[in-house]
C-alpha cells in the first residue's frame, strides 16, 4: 500500500489533525506553559521541588523513547501502539485532576503531583518517537511536509485557543485545588479523545525481517553506530543547537520581561503564550506550503528568524517589541519542529526511523540539558548586574546561534523529496 498513500492523504490529515487539535487544547496546561509553576506555587512547594519535577521529566524524555522505539520496531503496523502509548499520559492527567477535585491538596498534594506527573512524562516520552514515525510513514515522501504542516497547524491553533482560555480562567478565578483539578481533568480527557482519533487513519505495512532477533542493547548499538557514521546527520545535529538556543531563550525571556522590561506578569504569562503559538501557526502555514522554495532556504528562514528575535531582545524593551519577539520565537521553534520529522526520516534512509527519533534527543542531551543549567548559573552568578546579566546571556546565545550557520552551510538536505 506504500505507493497508494496519496489515496488516503486527506483521510490521514483529518484523522490526525482532529486528534492533534484535541491534544493541542491540553498541552498549554502541562507543557509550554506557566500553569504548572503557578499550581505548584499554590501548593507551597520550594524552587528545588519545582526543579525536581523538571528533572524527572527530563530523565524520562532522555531514556524512555529507547524502549518504546525498540518494542515497536518489530511491529509491521504501528497504529495500535501509537494509540496505546498516548493513553497512559492521558489517564495520568485525568487521575491527577480527579484526585485534586475529590481530595484537595491537604493530603500529600505535592507527592501526588510528582507521581502522576512522572507517569505523564513517561507516557509522553514513550509517545514521542512512535508518534513522530507514524505521522511521517502515513504520508508519501512527496507530500509528507505538507501533511505534517496541516497537522501542526491544527495543533497550534488549538494551543492558541487554549492559551486564551487558560489566561482568562486564571484572570477570573483564583487558583485552588478544585480549579486546578478540574483543569487537569479536562486536559486529560481531551488527550484521551485525541488519542482515539488515530483509529480513523490508514497506514502502510512496514517491511520487517523476522529472522533478525536483537537485544535492546544490540538494537540501539547498531543504530548508534549508523548515526555516528552518517556525517551529514552529525552536521545536522551541530546546526540544530540553534533550536536549543531558542528553547533557552523562551525559558528565561518572560522572567526578564517582568523584572527588567516592565511587562506585567499577567501579560508574560498569557500574552507571551498567545503570540508564541500565533508565530507557530504562521510558521506552519508559510514553511509548509512553500513547495517551490528549496528546503534549505526554508530552513535558513528559521535561522534568520532566531537571529532577529535575539537581536531585538537585546536592543529593545518596549511592549511592542515584546509581542514581536514572542511571535518570532514561536515561528522559529515551530518551523524547526515541523520540518524535523520528515527530514530525519530522509537523512536516516530508513522506512521506520523510530530508533533515530529516540536516539538523537539522547545524543543532544549534553547540549539540551547543559545549556539551560549553564544559563541559570550564569544569571545567578551575575545577579548583581541585574538586567545586564540577561543581556549578557542573550548576547552569548546570539553568538551560539550565529555559529550554527557554519555547519548549516555544510549540510546537504534531500531537496528532491521533502516538499
Amino acid at each position: 500500500m506504500r505507493e497508494n498513500l496519496d489515496r488516503y492523504f486527506w483521510q490521514n490529515v483529518v484523522g490526525v489533525s482532529v486528534g492533534e487539535f484535541l491534544w493541542g487544547l491540553g498541552l498549554p496546561v502541562v507543557i509550554e506553559s506557566t500553569f504548572i509553576t503557578v499550581f505548584l506555587t499554590y501548593l507551597g512547594v520550594s524552587n528545588s521541588e519545582i526543579g525536581f519535577v523538571e528533572m524527572l521529566s527530563s530523565i524520562a524524555f532522555a531514556t524512555v523513547p529507547f524502549f518504546s522505539a525498540y518494542f515497536t520496531s518489530k511491529l509491521p503496523y504501528k497504529k495500535m501502539s501509537v494509540i496505546l502509548v498516548q493513553i497512559l499520559p492521558s489517564l495520568s492527567i485525568i487521575c491527577l485532576g480527579f484526585y485534586y477535585i475529590v481530595f484537595g491538596t491537604s493530603v500529600a498534594g505535592y507527592q501526588t503531583f510528582v507521581v502522576f506527573y512522572s507517569l505523564f512524562s513517561i507516557g509522553l516520552a514513550a509517545t514521542g518517537p512512535v508518534w513522530l514515525n507514524y505521522i511521517v510513514k502515513i504520508f508519501s515522501p512527496e507530500r509528507c511536509v505538507k501533511g505534517v504542516s496541516m497537522i501542526m497547524i491544527a495543533q497550534n491553533t488549538a494551543k492558541l485557543l487554549s492559551s486564551f482560555f487558560l489566561t482568562l480562567t486564571l484572570f477570573h478565578f483564583k487558583i485552588n485545588s478544585y480549579t486546578g483539578g478540574l483543569i487537569f481533568f479536562l486536559t486529560g480527557t481531551s488527550f484521551l479523545l485525541g488519542s482515539l482519533c488515530f483509529f480513523f487513519t490508514k497506514e502502510s505495512r512496514d517491511k520487517i525481517d523476522s529472522s533478525i532477533k536483537e537485544s535492546i542493547h544490540e538494537y540501539f548499538l547498531k543504530y548508534f553506530k549508523e548515526i555516528i557514521r552518517n556525517k551529514n546527520l552529525l552536521v545536522f545535529l551541530l546546526q540544530d543547537i540553534e533550536f536549543v538556543v531558542v528553547i533557552v531563550t523562551i525559558t528565561f525571556y518572560p522572567r526578564y520581561a517582568i523584572y527588567w522590561c516592565s511587562i506585567p506578569a499577567s501579560e508574560t504569562g498569557g500574552s507571551f503564550i498567545v503570540f508564541l503559538f500565533a508565530g507557530a501557526i504562521v510558521a506552519n502555514l508559510v514553511l509548509g506550503f512553500m513547495n517551490r522554495i528549496r528546503l534549505k532556504i526554508r530552513y535558513a528562514l528559521i535561522k534568520f528568524t532566531t537571529l532577529v528575535s535575539l537581536l531585538l531582545l537585546i536592543l529593545f524593551k518596549e511592549k511592542v517589541s515584546f509581542y514581536t519577539i514572542s511571535f518570532l520565537l514561536g515561528f522559529s521553534r515551530s518551523g524547526r519542529m515541523h520540518l524535523y520529522g520528515p527530514l530525519i526520516k530522509k537523512l536516516s534512509g530508513l522506512e521506520d526511523a523510530t530508533p533515530y527519533y529516540a536516539l538523537l534527543p539522547f545524543l543532544m542531551l549534553p547540549v539540551s540539558g547543559g545549556l539551560p543549567i549553564v544559563a541559570g548559573f550564569l544569571l545567578d552568578g551575575l545577579s548583581e548586574l541585574e538586567g545586564m546579566a540577561y543581556s549578557i546571556l542573550f548576547s552569548l546565545l546570539l553568538i551560539i546561534a550565529f555559529l550554527t550557520i557554519f555547519p548549516f552551510l555544510e549540510l546537504e538536505l534531500p531537496e528532491e523529496t521533502i516538499k
